[in-house]
């Protein structure tokens, strides 16, 4: 794994604004030309992207939403039209979670039954969608507890060979209730048994003792504790970097200081919350962008 010292970012908070007034009116525009792109999945579902298709010599970047939200979801939207309007291919899919051509967030009431791993999957087809269309160097960005965490289990299974970067951005472990996993961990462990695979509620995330859903689709998230995305970290063979909002209050206490034992890059915006709003957008997009700059890839 590749390691760099942390560096602390934030040049660009103070920019005129007018400047950040004409961008605000340009971006909606760039939005508006992206690409819908529809894929059938193995399953039979059919998911969707939006696709902004940039210069061939720049890296492309796979923008992951946060836990049940879209690709219309900030960060990640105001990221993408960012990225696009530098020159940079941008493809942002929607998770499908099992839903054919979700657009909507889900709510934590709806019934889950969909996985990380039918996540990651996903995330696979998209790289390899990429891939076929003749993009090199691909960057994965991902954002919170979910978006970050399946980045880290796709990584983990072999990943494909343009990918060159991984960003998480306001990375966070799983919110979880102890309880609760280790009672669904036995129900799990006796599926065969009738009733094993029944719908319970559980705390996962924002979703507090109302995440409707099965032992298995529960577990896979709520397995991404600490010690499961630490050791995923350190076993990556993928260069990491981390960015965070100085003002990310959702950070749990000893979390920035157990990822600075890891020696993983971190980079700091000051004034940034957990969504990176306001002008902050602009800081993200500007840290990002540093990142793709500062990548050493082959040119088409």
């Amino acid at each position: 794994m590749k390691f760099a010292l942390t560096r602390l970012a934030g040049r660009y908070t103070n920019r005129p604004l007018a400047t950040v007034s004409l961008l605000c009116l340009f971006l909606p525009a760039l939005s508006a030309t992206a690409q819908t792109i529809e894929v059938k999945l193995p399953s039979g579902i059919t998911a969707m992207a939006d696709y902004h298709k940039g210069t061939t010599s720049l890296p492309t970047v796979l923008l992951l939403h946060g836990f049940l939200q879209t690709r219309q979801s900030q960060p990640m939207n105001s990221l993408a039209s960012n990225l696009a309007s530098r020159g940079y291919s941008v493809l942002s899919p929607t998770i499908s979670l099992g839903i054919n051509r979700r657009s909507q967030s889900m709510a934590c009431e709806a019934v889950h039954t969909h996985t990380i791993s039918d996540d990651t999957a996903e995330i696979a087809h998209w790289v390899s969608w990429l891939g076929k269309k003749g993009h090199k160097n691909i960057v994965l960005v991902g954002f919170s507890s979910t978006g970050n965490s399946q980045i880290l289990q796709y990584i983990s299974q072999g990943p494909h060979p343009e990918v060159k970067k991984t960003i998480l951005t306001s990375f966070v472990p799983m919110f979880i209730n102890l309880e609760e996993r280790q009672k669904a961990r036995r129900a799990h462990a006796t599926k065969r048994q009738a009733g094993a695979g029944k719908i319970a509620k559980y705390s996962l995330g924002y979703c507090k003792h109302n995440f409707a859903s099965t032992p298995e689709s529960y577990l896979s998230y709520a397995s991404f504790d600490p010690e499961k995305i630490f050791g995923l970290l350190k076993q990556s063979q993928v260069s990491t970097d981390i960015i965070l909002g100085a003002e990310d209050f959702i950070l749990p206490a000893p979390w920035l200081s157990q990822l600075k034992a890891l020696k993983e890059r971190i980079i700091t915006i000051p004034g940034a919350n957990h969504f990176f709003e306001g002008t902050a957008e602009f800081d993200l997009a500007e840290e990002v962008e540093t990142v793709l700059k500062n990548l050493h890839y082959h040119s088409s």
